[in-house]
């Protein structure tokens, strides 16, 4: 065989059609037996009322700290957001007012 043989070197050769493996989109059947144990784990904890009693025995600094842990998992994170103030843009809230004033009534 020659070295420059596609299949003897082996090599990934372009726009070639996939070949087995996962379908696109297809969730990684790992991580769903993962997250439904720990799940299942979870629901049995706070079923069971241990979590409160844990929950009570923490003073309140470790309390504040699980809770904001805790947090991240059911509260989504607020995502931060740029404003552009240009001085062309600027109006105060007496130019505000005063255009609103000359708005007809709807």
């Amino acid at each position: 065989m020659r070295q420059n043989d596609k299949y003897y070197t082996m090599q990934f050769q372009p726009g070639h059609a996939k070949l087995g493996g996962r379908i696109k989109g297809t969730p990684n059947k790992e991580t769903s037996v993962t997250r439904a144990a720990i799940s299942s784990l979870l629901s049995q904890y706070v079923a069971s009322g241990q979590i409160d009693k844990d929950f009570a025995t923490l003073d309140p600094r470790e309390r504040i700290t699980i809770a904001e842990r805790l947090f991240q998992y059911c509260v989504p994170k607020m995502q931060a957001t740029a404003v552009d103030i240009t001085e062309q843009s600027r109006s105060t809230i007496a130019d505000r007012l005063r255009a609103l004033a000359e708005e007809p009534n709807n």
